[in-house]
């Protein structure tokens, strides 16, 4: 009974120990298996932690890197915050120094100006002396009559543009100076004209403005010591004259450019005052036309003066004295017309 026992005890046993031996088996298994992926994973830690060291180096370059650009980029900031302010500085003195510049051409363009018109207007001493002999031997008589003076003023602006007048004269001028009078008088006027820029292209309105302008820039008004009567080319050189000099070289100018003019001297008789006298020059045209705006410019004129001698047709009052502006004011309308000479070239 006893050995049945024993016997059984040991089949047990032997069962029980092949059951944990086959345990023992698949757990030796799965041991070896966890051990290769323990492995796996171990040889990858090794791998991130190399990447990480690598990683972690490579950050600490960078960071030294960031380090010294940040450096650099301070000091470049600083150096473009100067150079910003440098720039500025040199932007406003080159300002300033372009505005100088531009009033330093401007100033120039005024003085170039004045240096041609200086050395246009300039008037040599055989003429000037021509003149003065023009004037002891033809010139104006105390019993001359209004007309008559007028005509002499007239016969002025007609040589002024190369038109013989006094033959007599004019031959004995050239037998000493081997040049005509009328000739020297017209080169001076044809270089004013070039110079005010003024041809037969421009409307008649634009002409007459042109011309007045000139003469208010350049020409002032001095009273004459012996009332005598400036040739143009003597007032374009004295830059100066009375009112009967003005009229003569304004009617001149306009004659030259194709507007038909006329010399007038005109009386006006101030309430309780002495009668006064004035030179104006007249203009054969319908109107003055417009300015810029399109409003018509204002003006004085006589419907007719044939009873005078001029032509049929209305003919408006200038004052060479102002612009074209100006020709309305009632000033000008105050004067009455005593007596006129036409340029007739």
């Amino acid at each position: 009974m006893e050995q049945k026992s024993y016997v059984a005890a040991i089949v047990v046993l032997i069962v029980f120990s092949g059951a944990l031996f086959a345990l023992y088996i698949q757990l030796q298994g799965s041991c070896i298996e966890l051990n290769g992926k323990y492995n796996i994973l171990r040889n990858a830690y090794s791998d991130l932690q190399s990447d990480y060291s690598d990683l972690n180096d490579a950050y600490d370059e960078l960071q030294l890197d960031y380090t010294l650009l940040s450096t650099q980029y301070d000091s470049l900031q600083e150096d473009y915050d100067e150079l910003w302010s440098e720039y500025l500085d040199l932007d406003f003195e080159y300002t300033l120094a372009l505005e100088n510049y531009e009033d330093l051409m401007n100033e120039y363009d005024s003085l170039w100006e004045d240096y041609e018109i200086e050395t246009t207007l300039r008037m040599g001493s055989s003429l000037a002396q021509y003149y003065d002999a023009l004037r002891t031997q033809y010139g104006p008589q105390r019993w001359w009559t209004r007309t008559q003076d007028m005509q002499f003023a007239a016969n002025l602006a007609l040589h002024s543009l190369g038109l013989i007048q006094w033959t007599s004269l004019e031959n004995s001028f050239y037998s000493y100076v081997e040049q005509h009078s009328y000739d020297m008088a017209e080169e001076i006027m044809d270089a004013v004209i070039n110079l005010i820029q003024v041809n037969t292209d421009h409307s008649t309105t634009e002409r007459i403005r042109r011309i007045l302008d000139f003469i208010s820039r350049n020409i002032h008004y001095e009273y004459d010591f012996d009332n005598v009567y400036l040739a143009p080319p003597e007032t374009l050189s004295f830059k100066s004259g009375d009112c009967d000099d003005f009229s003569i070289l304004a009617a001149a100018l306009f004659e030259a450019v194709g507007i038909d003019s006329a010399i007038g001297v005109f009386s006006y008789q101030p309430s309780g005052g002495e009668t006064q006298y004035h030179c104006m020059v007249l203009v054969h045209l319908n109107d003055l036309g417009q300015d810029e705006s399109g409003e018509d410019y204002d003006y004085w004129y006589y419907s007719s003066l044939t009873s005078m001698g001029l032509r049929s047709g209305r003919w408006i009052i200038i004052e060479p004295q102002y612009t074209i502006e100006d020709q309305g004011l009632d000033w000008v309308g105050q004067w009455e017309l005593l007596a006129a000479a036409p340029i007739d070239c």
